[in-house]
This record gives structure tokens, sequence and C-alpha cells, in this order.
């Protein structure tokens, strides 16, 4: 296993710095903020990874003791503070030897306590980073040409893609789990599996599994809000900013 997969700092921020990758983590996160008719990527947004509760002022000694992935929605000048979101982010490392390699605790704890601090919208994704199989293993998966058979059916051309079944399998098996924590309706979620590519150096490809939209938390803080936004005027390197179609 390459280092940078040990650290789920590192893991969350590779996964902030491509912005299809993490369209694709957060969506169900955006979806909760900004529900139908609203779109959800009609905003941009800023994201910081990792930040200390203390550094927005709530009690040191509560759960989670960082909020994973905190995100503020923005539109052109207008920063969205009351849509807010912030997220506990699990990473499971499934091996060949060790396929049903889980978490170390689930994130119900850490999800129900941003509930608890007061943010408007809370979510829990479990982040599968399963060790690739050997080319052996791979699924061929038949490519198809334009051409018509007698029948109508497309023609095969003769090659073949390769796909690692691993991630599909291991977000399969995420998804049980995730799914008997039995969270509140406040609470989405989201299950993604990546896939590396050979050298083990980036994602090259995910696995979209089980997600659900949470609700507006129903006792948000007022004065939680006004410390994100203290924390993004003093401290903005702390975030960074995505923009959806930049």
């Amino acid at each position: 296993m390459s280092k940078w997969l040990r650290s789920e700092a590192e893991v969350l921020k590779r996964i902030a710095s491509n912005r299809h990758t993490l369209a694709n983590t957060i969506h169900f996160a955006l979806d909760s903020a900004f529900p139908y008719p609203e779109n959800a990527y009609a905003q941009d947004v800023y994201i910081g990874i990792n930040i200390p509760r203390d550094k927005l002022q709530l009690a040191p000694d509560q759960r989670p003791g960082d909020i994973d992935y905190l995100i503020v929605p923005f539109s052109g000048n207008e920063i969205l503070f009351e849509r807010t979101i912030a997220i506990e982010a699990k990473i499971v490392r499934p091996s060949v030897s060790k396929p049903g390699r889980n978490t170390n605790t689930m994130g119900r704890t850490q999800a129900t306590g941003l509930l608890r601090d007061g943010f408007p919208f809370v979510g829990l994704v479990h982040i599968s980073v399963p060790e690739p199989l050997s080319s052996q293993m791979h699924w061929k998966i038949p490519i198809l040409s334009y051409n018509l058979g007698p029948n109508g059916e497309l023609l095969e051309t003769g090659e073949h893609h390769l796909v690692d079944p691993f991630p599909l399998f291991s977000a399969k098996r995420q998804e049980g789990r995730v799914f008997a924590l039995d969270l509140p309706k406040e609470i989405g979620y989201r299950v993604i599996a990546m896939t590396l590519s050979e050298d083990g150096e980036r994602f090259c490809g995910n696995t979209v599994g089980q997600e659900r939209r949470g609700e507006h938390n129903p006792i948000v803080s007022n004065k939680l809000i006004e410390s994100v936004q203290a924390l993004l005027i003093s401290e903005p390197h702390l975030f960074e900013a995505v923009h959806w179609n930049g």
C-alpha cells in the first residue's frame, strides 16, 4: 500500500483535487442542501479538510474531533453560510488477503455529533480504496461496434476492456454496513469505491454505490454558522475554492 493511502487527510485531499471525483463523492450532500428544483451544482463551494472543532468554537471534548469535509457553498459574491455542510468520512482499505476489512468505527457517533453541534446539513461518506487485483483477475468486457447483427444487436469488435471488479464488490459490502447503521433521516450518506492506477499513486475511476439525501437539521446553531463565517474570513488558507464549471 502506498504511504499516502494510509493517511485519511491525504485521501480526502486527493479526492478534493479532482472535480469529477469530488462531485461523485459529495453529490448526496449538495443534493441535501439544494434539493430539486434547485441544482446541486448551480453554486460553487469552499471546502475545508479536517478542520479542528476548536477552530469553530465547539466544545473540544466532544466527537468528532474534526470536520473531515466542511463545505460552504457560494454563488458569485454571495456566500451561503446557511447551507453549510459537514461530512464525516471513513476510509476502508480492503486487501486481497482481507477483502472484508472494515473501518475501526462506522461514523454514526461522529455524524450524529455533527447534528448536535448544529450544522445545517450533515453527511456520512464511506470511501473504499481496495488493493488493485492482478490483471488475470479482471473482468473482460467486450467492446461493441456500431455494426448491427442479423437480429439488430450491436456486434462485438473482438477487443475487450479489462475491469477490476474489487471496487464494485467492496462498495456493495460497505452499502450493507452503512444501511445497518439506521441513521437519522437528517444524515445523508454515500458509499463510493475508488479504483487505483496500476502504480497505486492516483485514482483512475470510481464505483458509485448507495446514497441517501439528508434533511435539514432542525437544531441549526446560529452561533456555529457565525463561527464558520469568521473562520472563512480569518483563515481562508484552510479552504479551497472549487468551481464546478470553471
